[in-house]
């Protein structure tokens, strides 16, 4: 895989887990962190990842970080997320493109939380997970489903107890639910390395029921991003322990693994490792790699968009934008 950057500096400015979602041939960024303590409250959207056009920075949910965003049916979703001190469970909605947003739950069953996963199947979100709290931290083995684009939700299972984290992933294919990695780090600015996560867990039954596959070969992790095509799981980037485990210190990844499910029977020794050259890192020693930047796919080709290069102060994030043709 040959990965260009197209675009160095996005007029969003750095941020590491810009959310969004791809509509009406638009690329979508909403929301996200810059540094420690700058948290945004806007809406770009772009045709091609290189020009991008402001729909809103006055949103009505205020500045804040780690929600989901979806699009469902026309609309754009954003479920949950924190400020620096508050941790919400409301849904907004946008029919506009992100020029206007409304309420339209404003206490919603579920916890407040940030760090979780939506996923969106056969047009119902399904939210999974995520914590409340920086210090403290309460993680949440839940699977929550919303058939009315955030309106209502109702508790669809309760998770096995290892399966309340942050950070994870979740894919879906021909029926099939994949969740994948995440972390239980506690407080959130510290890396618990017994509860980073590589494992991998199925449901054929929509969310009701859960079995553990197994453990992928790639390094256990958070902040990576996942998404489906063709009916391969790609699985790239995040934040994983250094060569040392007795190092403090977190490394960046910048690999990407490729699964294809139906065609190794659901192994782990399925995976294989497509490139280790994500955004240029292996030829560039002297850059790590990313976690909680925004991966979509458009165009037959993956693109990634911002992130999080975070080891140590001063919290450097992007604001570039990457893209490579899928592999065969």
């Amino acid at each position: 895989m040959k990965w260009e950057r197209i675009l160095k500096a996005a007029p969003w400015g750095v941020r590491a887990m810009p959310r969004g979602a791809v509509m009406d041939g638009y690329f979508y960024v909403v929301s996200g962190r810059a540094g420690a303590f700058k948290i945004y409250s806007d809406t770009w959207r772009s045709p091609d990842g290189i020009n991008w056009e402001k729909m809103s920075d006055k949103t009505g949910w205020g500045k804040r970080c780690y929600p989901e965003v979806d699009c469902v049916d026309g609309h754009l979703v954003l479920t949950g997320g924190q400020s620096l001190l508050t941790f919400y469970n409301d849904v907004w909605r946008s029919a506009d493109q992100g020029r206007t947003w409304e309420q339209v739950c404003a206490d919603a069953p579920w916890e407040a939380r940030a760090g979780h996963h939506s996923h969106v199947i056969d047009g119902d979100i399904y939210l999974f997970g995520g914590g409340r709290n920086s210090f403290g931290r309460i993680l949440y083995p839940e699977l929550w489903v919303s058939q009315d684009m955030g309106e209502s939700w109702e508790l669809r299972c309760k998770l096995p107890e290892d399966m309340g984290r942050a950070g994870m992933q979740v894919c879906y294919i021909d029926g099939t639910i994949y969740f994948m990695g995440g972390d239980h780090d506690n407080p959130v600015i510290q890396a618990n390395w017994p509860g980073r996560r590589n494992d991998v867990w199925k449901s054929e039954d929509k969310g009701v029921t859960w079995e553990l596959l197994g453990h992928a070969p790639w390094a256990p992790r958070t902040g990576h991003q996942g998404i489906a095509r063709n009916g391969k799981v790609f699985v790239i980037g995040g934040h994983i322990q250094g060569p040392d485990p007795k190092a403090k210190r977190q490394y960046l990844a910048h690999d990407c693994w490729v699964w294809e499910p139906k065609n190794c029977g659901e192994s782990m020794d399925g995976w294989k490792l497509a490139t280790n050259n994500v955004w240029g890192c292996e030829d560039n020693p002297e850059r790590d790699g990313k976690s909680d930047f925004m991966l979509q796919v458009r165009d037959n080709k993956i693109w990634t968009f911002g992130g999080d290069r975070e080891v140590m102060s001063p919290w450097p994030q992007d604001n570039d934008v990457w893209i490579a043709e899928l592999p065969d």
